[in-house]
């Protein structure tokens, strides 16, 4: 899928090709990045296409998609030029219209290039929605290794965010027989660790980018994005809701390193003593308030995506089964943490080399916000994560 295109040569191959007239998407920065570069090179050939270029700041919204969608017709092949955004804007606007979609990241930024999910901001509220697989990704090494820097760190933040990603989803196959497909968790920790050790060598970006793409192509076997999103994502997604706009995978890899700390607190919780749990309730009227009060625009919904949860927690036959099931597996979980454990120290001198501060301070996150984070951050997506475990036993509020 990833096709490393130095020119665009292959770019515009395809292109010519294809009976669809390409719909170039970009913004203000990517079309000066190398978005003028194909537009030319498609006039030269007398090739037809069509063109808008969205503002510097443009994010993945109702307001943006509605735009794009006005211009966009059925005889269009989408053409993303650019990463997070504009990508997640393209493939699905692709999937809604069954338009043909190829993408041309300029920055190893993300791990969606490869996706067959967009993450849209719906409401104020970053949301995961079924959308379109490139056919292709044509890529130019130079532009990927010229990224902003800034651009790096969150592509490094975000794929760090695999290793707590993996973490809970192996979590939930152990704790409530979530499917876990061992070649896919296996391809994406090897992903994650040949590029943590690449850092500051000269195939790093190279690397980094094909990491991320792989990470989209995972998704896409499974049919959802328990590879590449876990707590971490979650936090990172109400962080968002807060308003803090830096990179999507700034706020993953500040959000990956408390994850970590959590999975660390498992293991001062003497797992073979959790009946105590049994008797914990969620007072659901008290949590209804507690909805209204911290999604006060999107009360309604998100009580009715996790009521159900709620009422499962509170009841007894379950809280029964599954404190059991941790009880028989604690050694299992027990080393998910300690294998996290293991890796923080590498990471974080990954980071350090990179020059991604992990204190979010820094990048301009109040530390009471990531606590808020922390405590109602699950309710964004029904995916059981150490968030979920902690909630079951009644002690998410002690972080």
């Amino acid at each position: 899928m990833l096709v490393w295109d130095k020119d665009y040569s292959k770019l515009i191959s395809y292109i010519k090709i294809q009976k669809e007239k390409p719909f170039l998407l970009a913004d203000e920065n990517t079309y000066e990045v190398c978005g003028k570069e194909i537009e030319n090179k498609l006039k030269e050939l007398n090739i037809n296409y069509d063109l808008l270029i969205l503002p510097r700041d443009t994010h993945a919204n109702e307001k943006h998609i509605c735009k794009v969608m006005l211009y966009v017709d059925h005889h269009h092949m989408m053409v993303s030029i650019g990463s997070g955004s504009l990508t997640d804007i393209a493939r699905f606007i692709a999937y809604k219209m069954k338009l043909k979609f190829i993408s041309v990241p300029t920055a190893p930024s993300m791990d969606g290039y490869a996706s067959s999910v967009a993450a849209l901001t719906i409401e104020d509220i970053k949301t995961t929605v079924i959308a379109k697989t490139p056919k292709k990704i044509f890529a130019n090494l130079e532009i990927i290794k010229n990224a902003p820097d800034i651009l790096k760190r969150a592509g490094f933040g975000d794929l760090i965010g695999k290793y707590t990603a993996l973490s809970d989803w192996k979590l939930a196959n152990i704790l409530i027989d979530e499917p876990l497909n061992e070649k896919v968790y296996n391809e994406m920790y090897k992903a994650c660790e040949n590029t943590v050790k690449s850092i500051n060598k000269p195939d790093f970006e190279k690397l980094l980018l094909e990491a991320l793409v792989k990470s989209g192509e995972l998704m896409a076997i499974v049919g959802n994005s328990r590879p590449a999103s876990g707590a971490e994502h979650h936090i990172a997604h109400y962080l968002e809701f807060l308003g803090y706009e830096i990179f999507h995978g700034i706020k993953v890899g500040i959000s990956t390193f408390y994850v970590i700390d959590l999975y660390e607190k498992l293991l001062e919780l003497n797992l073979d003593n959790i009946d105590e749990y049994l008797a914990y309730r969620i007072d659901i009227d008290q949590w209804k308030g507690e909805i209204k009060t911290h999604f006060p625009k999107n009360s309604e919904r998100i009580i009715k995506e996790n009521i159900e949860r709620i009422k499962k927690f509170n009841d007894l036959s379950f809280r029964k089964d599954l404190i059991e099931r941790i009880k028989l597996n604690k050694h299992k979980i027990y080393a998910i943490a300690e294998n996290l454990l293991d890796k923080k120290e590498e990471i974080t001198k990954a980071c350090n080399k990179i020059g991604f501060s992990t204190n979010p301070e820094y990048w301009g996150i109040k530390k009471e916000d990531i606590k808020k984070a922390i405590q109602y951050a699950l309710y964004i997506r029904d995916r059981f994560t150490i968030l979920t475990l902690y909630q079951f036993l009644g002690i998410l509020k002690n972080f």
